[in-house]
């Protein structure tokens, strides 16, 4: 049996190629570039440089139904929300040839609009934080006078579709009106697409990770995040799988029941540190960046969402191991450089947040029970050695620009309004040609 796993430089690409090459399975991996993170594992039986999805999407997917056609894929298995929806909006294109891990492209294209999603979670009476719908910077001025602070600004969907390919957007945040009318005029996709202005909730982020065969809920795992980067809240870096809460599973099949979703999807949410209340803040309808930690814990989602592709009924575990950790090391230590070379105000850090010197002990306890390391194998070192290498060149470029600008600043110093000889004084020409 032949996979195509797209995406070779997303960490789940890699987790899927593992999953998959140990059972036997010939694994393709496709990225952008000749070389990935995933095709670097001893489990990627062959590399394929595509088109790029998100400058070229069009030319991807006439790339991807030729390769399922001339090498006989039997399941595709797109990673990040780009290739999800492109695969998902193109599948009947080599459906007759070959499966696909991907849902329906009508339910995808549901949950990845986070103002529909939100509408239906209320529908539902699933909780979610106090969030205005605003249609671009016109549609502002109609909330703004009804906003608290500080507020957190989403775009809509986290990739927008456009004629010239796909726009990236990232989460913002605003402590003041000021701040929120700066945003909307200097970012282009806030200023003409929709987006969501919500309450902030401080709290750990919390992940229900699900398996649906056609609306009917198959699997679940839960994990918590113990360390993200940013530290404010983003991707895990040290994250924990603890047990399943039965009102979130109930929120799952509540949300994705209805859509008939098939395959795999993760539901986020924050839980609110001073209630423990949670708060549902998206569905990712896609493999999530920690995945590796479900299959180190018990629960093998690759394999389990290729069996169903297939047709086949999943061997099920019946339960996973709670406690068990999966660190991704060199996220980690991004989180620690932002921690000790950052304010704590300028992360948006809550007021009980570690202490500089608490987060460096805990960065160096590399050893612990039930503690995995993500891209770290001692039977596929292959992935350690390439992220090693490019994040010293990464890590080397940065130094080197911080040693420029510093090395620029006495310059900035002299250009100052304060050592400006005034005009008509001696040596005003030689001032006027400094600023």
């Amino acid at each position: 049996m032949k996979a195509f796993v797209t995406d070779g430089d997303q960490r789940p690409a890699l987790a899927i190629t593992r999953s998959l090459g140990r059972r036997g399975i010939s694994v393709m991996v496709g990225e952008a570039r000749p070389v990935s993170l995933a095709s670097s594992s001893k489990y990627c039986a062959r590399h394929v440089t595509y088109p790029s999805p998100y400058e070229t999407p069009e030319a991807f997917e006439r790339f991807l139904a030729a390769l399922v056609e001339r090498e006989q894929v039997d399941v595709v298995i797109p990673v990040t929300d780009v290739t999800t929806h492109l695969v998902a909006r193109s599948r009947l294109a080599f459906s007759d040839r070959s499966a696909t891990t991907a849902p329906p492209f009508e339910a995808f294209d549901v949950v990845s609009d986070k103002w529909t999603l939100l509408q239906r979670a209320v529908q539902s009476d699933i909780p979610i934080p106090r969030t205005h719908f605003v249609e671009g910077l016109a549609g502002l001025k109609a909330v703004v006078a009804r906003l608290d602070y500080p507020a957190v600004i989403k775009p809509s969907r986290s990739r927008i579709l456009t004629n010239t390919g796909w726009l990236g957007t990232t989460v913002h945040y605003a402590d003041c009106e000021s701040d929120l009318c700066r945003l909307y005029h200097d970012i282009e996709y806030l200023a003409s697409y929709p987006s969501l202005i919500q309450e902030r909730i401080i709290g750990p982020g919390i992940g229900l990770f699900v398996l649906f065969d056609h609306g009917h809920l198959v699997t679940t795992f839960a994990h918590r995040r113990i360390r993200e980067k940013p530290p404010s809240g983003g991707v895990s870096v040290l994250c924990e799988a603890v047990p399943i809460d039965p009102q979130l599973t109930a929120h799952a099949i509540c949300l994705l029941g209805p859509l008939r979703w098939h395959g795999v999807a993760m539901l986020e949410y924050k839980q609110d540190g001073r209630t423990g209340k949670s708060f549902l803040m998206e569905v990712n309808g896609r493999f999530w960046g920690s995945l590796q930690l479900a299959v180190d814990a018990g629960v093998d989602f690759p394999y389990l969402s290729y069996q169903l592709a297939l047709g086949h009924r999943p061997v099920l575990p019946s339960t996973y191991h709670v406690g068990v950790k999966s660190r991704w090391l060199f996220g980690d230590l991004d989180h620690l450089l932002l921690r000790l070379f950052h304010t704590d105000r300028a992360l948006r850090l809550p007021l009980d947040a570690p202490s500089r010197s608490r987060t460096l002990l805990d960065f160096l306890k590399f050893t612990a029970p039930g503690l995995h390391y993500e891209i770290e194998r001692r039977d596929d070192p292959g992935p350690f050695l390439r992220e090693a290498y490019h994040y010293g060149r990464d890590l080397s470029a940065s130094a080197a620009q911080a040693v420029r600008k510093l090395v620029a600043r006495p310059a900035s110093w002299l250009r100052s309004p304060l050592t400006r000889v005034p005009v008509g004084a001696k040596g005003s020409g030689q001032a006027g040609a400094l600023r």
